[in-house]
């Protein structure tokens, strides 16, 4: 007998037993189908494989992705596998242990509302393609059901301990999803894959995640993990139908306080939509500041007929929200960038705005050829001496901005009235404990910013305020949610003041490749060519692009095999 404790939490009806949540998303994993995928999320899917594929190029010339890629050799099995980008042939486990540490070496995937699904999204169901004759059009099924499924599980927790890509835990489930799907297995078995895969959830711990090489296997161990659930379930095993939602499960350890409509609306509603294409190296909060102070850059040069030279800056202030605030603090109490003497690691630049920016100062951009082992020894001493004159301060205003923005798409109102908040009570002292685990947000001036709030920001936060308290009205459902009008707007305005006293000011609200942004699928394409091209040449990069692009018309195998650098192959 199922437990009353889970009862909450019980979604849809199956004759006249209560589906879990496993239940009713392996009922619709099952049964989808290619055609029944909307044309412009079939394409975000193809766009998305080669996003990821860019990141996964990138991260073979860093020094983690140089380790990993020695260890996988020196594990001496072989397989029919492919990893990339060497075309080297090993077991799938080998296989998934390469590509998903190399395509999260730099941070420099993909994300949707709300998870970093690429990793799992893309190799597994690649992984169980090759040297088969299964139809192309599945494996793109296989993907946009881990992005979904996955995507919404994250969702699900954003209330919790971990955001983005430390959600590592969403792969287990992304690829058990996308292995079931693959290998044709039906809607119990299915299920019993997802619930195997979640018997041991992975928990990021943030000294691991920001502070050391050791981030880059975040999602591989899951991705192996949720793959091989899918072989057990095939075989026999079961797992449990209620672990999301026990009271001793998944929910009860990762999150201060679920959200289960997140995890509703699957084929009415499409997280796919919101995919973004990260087009630098770093966590998607770095991105905006990039952009604007690429732009800034751009009018230097346009204006003086010559790029800025470093010891003509004085300052650089970066005004953000508050999500990026975050992110930056927590990076400067995780990693040694700033006090050490040694080489410069990915991981202490992809969270920290100064470390990035200041490589775009000195490079004029900031891809993959950044994150060499080369690169970094030769201008760690460079890249800090600038960083020491970036300040990242917070503007309320661009916080304000992203929740209208996030409120237009989700209605957060409607979202908070589904909320069991009397779940929080006993998550307070949790919820202090981290706080302070990860060193707080800091530096938030509360009375000061909260002056420099426009009448439009004080009108929408009462006006919010107002809805929450009092309107009355139907629950939240993810199905009506219109995910084409979604944005991200992670923004950022960048101020460079030179020792001569000139300033140049520059804004980006929507990242460039992120939901919103018009040349958003662009982003993706410039991405793979840029970064493949080191290993596979100006010519094979858009060939292999034009097989990317056309999958659905392509055998797996000939696709894989256009990524290799390697005759092996």
């Amino acid at each position: 007998m199922r437990c009353m404790a889970s009862r909450q939490f019980k979604i849809s009806w199956k004759g006249a037993f209560i589906l879990t949540i496993i239940e009713n998303i392996a009922r619709w994993v099952s049964r989808l189908t290619y055609d029944e995928i909307p044309e412009k999320v079939s394409e975000l899917a193809k766009y998305q494989f080669a996003s990821v594929m860019g990141a996964t190029f990138a991260g073979a010339r860093s020094a983690p992705g140089e380790t990993l890629v020695k260890a996988v050799n020196d594990l001496g099995d072989s397989g029919p596998c492919l990893t990339f980008p060497d075309g080297a042939k090993h077991s799938m486990h080998s296989a998934l242990l390469q590509n998903c540490s190399l395509s999260m070496a730099l941070d420099y995937d993909d994300y949707l509302f709300f998870g970093h699904t690429g990793h799992s999204a893309i190799f597994v169901p690649l992984a169980f393609a090759q040297n088969t004759d299964v139809d192309s059009r599945l494996l793109i099924a296989a993907q946009v059901a881990a992005n979904e499924v996955a995507g919404r599980l994250g969702a699900s927790v954003v209330i919790g301990p971990h955001n983005g890509q430390m959600w590592g835990h969403i792969h287990m489930v992304g690829a058990a999803v996308a292995a079931s799907k693959m290998m044709g297995l039906d809607e119990e078995q299915t299920a019993n894959a997802i619930g195997i895969a979640l018997t041991q959830p992975t928990y990021s711990l943030f000294p691991g995640f920001m502070g050391s090489q050791s981030k880059i296997l975040t999602a591989a161990v899951p991705a192996m993990t949720g793959a091989q659930a899918a072989i057990l379930a095939e075989k026999g095993m079961s797992g449990s139908m209620e672990i999301i939602e026990d009271k001793d499960g998944f929910w009860a350890n990762f999150s201060f306080v679920p959200l289960p409509f997140m995890l509703e609306g699957l084929g009415r509603s499409w997280v796919s939509e919101t995919l973004a294409f990260k087009p630098y190296p770093g966590c998607a909060y770095v991105d905006a500041a990039v952009d604007a102070l690429l732009e800034i850059l751009n009018e230097f040069s346009s204006k003086y007929g010559r790029s800025i030279k470093q010891e003509e800056i004085s300052e650089i202030r970066v005004n953000a929200s508050l999500l990026t605030l975050a992110m930056d603090r927590m990076s400067k109490a995780y990693n040694s960038g700033f006090s050490s003497d040694d080489p410069l690691s990915p991981e202490s630049i992809n969270f920290s705005i100064p470390l990035s920016l200041a490589i775009v100062i000195i490079s004029g951009k900031i891809s993959g050829d950044e994150f060499s082992a080369r690169y970094l020894i030769e201008n760690s001493n460079a890249i800090r001496k600038i960083a020491s004159r970036v300040i990242v301060e917070h503007d309320p205003s661009i916080t304000i901005y992203f929740l209208r923005s996030l409120d237009e798409a989700l209605d957060i109102a409607k979202m908070a009235r589904s909320i069991d908040f009397r779940m929080l009570t006993g998550s307070l002292p949790k919820i202090r404990r981290h706080i302070r685990g990860v060193g707080g947000v800091g530096g938030i001036k509360t009375i000061s910013e909260l002056r420099q709030l426009s009448s439009k920001d004080w009108n929408f936060i009462f006006g919010l305020a107002r809805r929450i308290l009092v309107s009355r009205g139907d629950a939240f459902d993810l199905g009506s949610v219109a995910f084409e009008r979604a944005s991200m707007p992670f923004g950022a305005r960048v101020l460079l003041t030179t020792v001569d006293g000139k300033s140049f000011e520059a804004e980006r609200m929507i990242p460039r490749g992120s939901p919103g942004d018009p040349e958003r699928l662009e982003v993706a394409r410039e991405k793979f060519l840029r970064e493949a091209k080191p290993f596979l040449g100006v010519r094979r990069s858009k060939t292999a692009l034009n097989l990317i692009l056309s999958a659905e018309e392509r055998i797996p195998q000939e696709v894989a095999e256009s990524l290799c650098s390697s005759k092996q192959a």
